[in-house]
């Protein structure tokens, strides 16, 4: 009788080891998908930012409107898939006082639960730099 609760008790053990494996690497999946997501929205934001910078430039140097700026900006965006909305872009001035100002959020959702997590926020004030 001893030796089959010798036995009952290692089969017991052996399934907290899995639970707790089981955990871990549910863990560590969740993990790994939140900083992948973290790291393609800032990549995708970098984009973006160089993208106004380049518009801004082109803009200012060739007297664009606002409206067009606005336009390209949003086109971006989608392009991107960043939830850019356009009352979130202020242009503002024209030639070299021309700015553009983007502010907007991006959730980091987890897969299981569908539910965001974590919230990035961006600012951008980007100006045209002065002829070099």
């Amino acid at each position: 009788m001893h030796s089959k609760d010798i036995v009952a008790g290692e089969h017991t053990g052996h399934a907290h080891h899995y639970v707790a494996m089981f955990l871990w690497m549910s863990f560590g999946f969740l993990y790994v998908f939140w900083i992948g997501q973290w790291l393609i929205v800032r990549n995708r934001d970098k984009l973006f930012t160089e993208y106004i910078d380049h518009v801004i430039q082109v803009a200012a140097n060739e007297q664009r409107p606002a409206k067009e700026v606005r336009a390209l900006i949003l086109i971006k965006a989608g392009d991107l898939f960043l939830p850019v909305q356009e009352d979130e872009i202020q242009i503002t001035g024209k030639g070299l006082a021309l700015r553009a100002a983007v502010h907007y959020k991006v959730d980091i959702i987890l897969p299981i639960v569908n539910q965001p997590v974590y919230r990035m926020k961006f600012d951008h004030d980007l100006a045209p730099r002065p002829p070099q």
